[in-house]
């Protein structure tokens, strides 16, 4: 036991003596006994590693010390003597931070501390005040938005309800509006009865077209060209003619003079019409010319080769959107297209020069009266020379072709919906020698042909 108190003994002499070389003052003149100085523990009026040293030993029950130096080791004030205590002082002794109020009066440490405390304590409910009020703002800000897009969906909810309603109505008035103007343009074909017009080609040279309507022509058909779909056979005088008949307001069709001998030429005719017509809006129909002629007697064209040459072009122009017509005369028309695919489906352009159509039925919507011979007018016309073809037209095409969206044509009704001959056969029909025409042709064409010979 004398042995382990010796080497204490030793030990803190050494102790001792290395902390007068390590003082750390907390002021260059001490305060005079007696010490009240937070930290100071032995009293000696600074605070070194001997104050660390003892609080040690203190605090591991190796030695005791006074009330006053225990008050003066509580160097975080914290009420009582620990290791941190130890820790501050020696942070303290290092001149690092958080030594708190070491080196101060106690009294005055500890005033100095609470009022820091309160300080912070204001600060930390400034703080939480400032954060909820912030929150609260935020929350607000949050319900207001919220309201907001509630009231922007209600909002938009309402204007698509309220524009749906509106396009609604204006769809019924639209769809109505388009029903009474459906029911004025099928009426006006109904009671349409004829107008007065020309076909004409290059033959014809350079027609002045203001003489055409001084002479009370309305309507007129274009030679577009002759045979397959090469340019060498493009009438020189399609473009020109064209132009000139849209410029005089002047409804206007075009026609295209067959050669074809099979399907397969057939076609090419299609393509060459449709090559001509493109970005074009005539108002009335397309017409496949086809006669008796030297080419296809000398090649020994049969019935069925004329029947599906007709055939093919007519479909292939009703197939592009165009409205197609049938140009040829009384013997074809009885022979090889009578048939459902042709005469029971397209329009015709009747070509008989004579005082009256023997062939009379409501698939006539043109007639061609005369050309270069003509029984019931002069074939000429004032100021141009020359013979022309004249036609009448029964058929009001200049109302229909645009109205259901035929030759490229935006339209206001689907084709399907055009009237027909067919929706208008209310009475007998006869031809101007008395000849009642079969009711199967009954209809506005032989009507209005009716109402205009027979009286």
């Amino acid at each position: 036991m004398k042995r382990i108190l010796s080497a204490v003994s030793v030990l803190l002499a050494a102790i001792l003596l290395i902390s007068s070389a390590l003082t750390v003052h907390a002021e260059d003149d001490p305060p005079s006994p007696p010490y009240t100085v937070l930290g100071d523990i032995d009293q000696d009026g600074e605070i070194n590693i001997i104050d660390a040293s003892m609080l040690q030993y203190f605090i591991a029950e190796l030695n005791e010390l006074s009330d006053d130096a225990v008050r003066r080791a509580d160097a975080n004030l914290d009420g009582g003597s620990d290791v941190l205590d130890v820790t501050h002082i020696q942070r303290f002794i290092a001149a690092f931070n958080g030594s708190y109020y070491l080196g101060l009066d106690i009294d005055q440490a500890k005033a100095d501390k609470l009022s820091d405390e309160q300080a912070a304590k204001a600060a930390a409910e400034a703080k939480a005040k400032a954060e909820a009020e912030a929150k609260a703002a935020a929350d607000a800000a949050k319900a207001e938005a919220a309201r907001l897009k509630t009231n922007a969906h209600n909002a938009r909810t309402e204007y698509r309800a309220k524009l749906k309603e509106i396009l609604e109505k204006e769809k019924q008035a639209q769809a109505s509006s388009l029903t009474a103007k459906k029911a004025q343009i099928d009426q006006s074909i109904k009671n349409f009865t004829k107008i007065k017009g020309v076909d004409i080609s290059e033959f014809n040279g350079n027609v002045d077209f203001n003489k055409l309507k001084k002479a009370g022509i309305q309507f007129v058909i274009i030679r577009l060209g002759y045979g397959s779909n090469i340019y060498s056979q493009d009438d020189s005088m399609f473009e020109a003619n064209v132009k000139k008949a849209e410029a005089a307001g002047m409804p206007w069709g075009a026609y295209i003079y067959s050669y074809a001998l099979n399907t397969t030429s057939a076609k090419s005719e299609v393509q060459h019409t449709l090559r001509l017509l493109k970005g074009k809006k005539p108002t009335m129909p397309i017409a496949f010319d086809i006669e008796e002629d030297d080419y296809k007697d000398s090649n020994g064209m049969t019935n069925k080769a004329l029947h599906d040459v007709t055939a093919t072009y007519l479909k292939g122009i009703a197939d592009a959107g165009y409205y197609p017509i049938l140009y040829t005369g009384y013997d074809w028309l009885t022979g090889p297209f009578n048939t459902k695919d042709i005469v029971g489906t397209y329009d015709i352009w009747y070509a008989q020069w004579y005082t009256v159509m023997q062939y009379n039925t409501s698939r006539v919507g043109i007639w061609q009266y005369g050309g270069e011979v003509n029984y019931l007018e002069s074939p000429y016309i004032s100021g141009l020379s020359g013979a022309y073809d004249k036609d009448y037209c029964f058929k009001n095409y200049p109302v229909l072709i645009p109205n259901y969206g035929y030759n490229n044509h935006a339209g206001l009704f689907d084709k399907k919906l055009a009237p027909t001959a067919a929706d208008y056969s209310d009475e007998d029909l006869y031809t101007e020698s008395g000849e009642k025409v079969p009711d199967g042709f009954n209809g506005v064409m032989g009507d209005s042909f009716r109402k205009q010979f027979r009286k």
